[in-house]
């Protein structure tokens, strides 16, 4: 099993900041070691293919219709057993800040099956593609869940190994369904040749990425942020000093970056 040393000292750093987060019956208690006791489980099925997810529901009481966030875990999370995303560092991070920001938001984290991974092309599949059974469910728990404010649906991704992962992942999404997100935000994962410009011009970006990062690069990105912003677009580039992924999807999403992802409306 894989031992993820900078998730513990994560938690303990924060832990000794005593820093705090609010439930819905008022009490306020540390930041949990771990973030599960605050989701509950789903799935979704069609075709014969199944996507697991972890729900959050952050200051629910709140009068107001909530946002939904919708986050895409790195490729170490992929699996079955509906857990492992929930554990990761970068993962963390997004509820702490959104548990924070005192903001009404429910925070969805599907899981990618194994075999399968966020930015595969429907185009070059037999079977149904991640972002087509992803559209799905999300289409499926808008229609059930009642409250959500369909105007702030966001998807934010982030790839802690080599492959595009979670962010490649956004990337499909936002090309694949233009009209859906008010805007999203994507660390460590260049778009592909199979992206297009004018479609990621319908939705805000934010990139995120290492100065030093080699695997990130799949094409001329100034080029595409050319075309992006010819075609009316927002696509907004941070480079963050810094030396392993998994350092920079913990440290992208800051209250900050949250915040800038989240001032958009569809």
């Amino acid at each position: 099993m894989r031992t993820n040393f900078r998730l513990l000292a994560l938690l303990l750093a924060v832990a000794t900041l005593s820093l705090q987060c609010t439930t819905d019956n008022g009490e306020t208690p540390e930041v949990p070691t771990i973030i599960d006791q605050y989701f509950k489980t789903g799935s979704f099925s069609v075709d014969g293919k199944t996507l697991n997810y972890q729900e959050s529901h952050l200051h629910a009481s709140a009068a107001e219709d909530a946002a939904l966030v919708v986050v895409l875990h790195g490729q170490y999370a992929n699996g079955s057993d509906n857990k492992s995303q929930l554990h990761q560092d970068a993962m963390i991070k997004i509820w702490h800040n959104l548990n924070i920001s005192n903001r009404k938001v429910i925070m969805l984290a599907p899981q990618c099956p194994t075999g399968s991974e966020w930015d595969e092309n429907p185009a070059k599949l037999a079977r149904l593609s991640m972002s087509e059974l992803l559209k799905a469910t999300l289409d499926e728990y808008i229609k059930k869940q009642p409250g959500i404010d369909t105007s702030r649906i966001y998807i934010m991704g982030y790839s802690d190994a080599y492959k595009p992962a979670g962010g490649g992942g956004v990337w499909r999404m936002l090309n694949d369904y233009p009209d859906m997100f008010a805007s999203a935000m994507i660390v460590a994962a260049d778009p592909d040749d199979t992206i297009s410009p004018s479609k990621i011009a319908k939705t805000p970006v934010m990139l995120v990425k290492g100065e030093s990062d080699i695997y990130a690069v799949s094409m001329a990105l100034d080029t595409f942020a050319d075309l992006v912003h010819e075609a009316g677009g927002l696509l907004q580039e941070e480079i963050i000093q810094i030396g392993s992924r998994e350092d920079l999807c913990r440290e992208a999403f800051t209250s900050e970056r949250l915040d800038w992802v989240m001032q958009y409306k569809r």
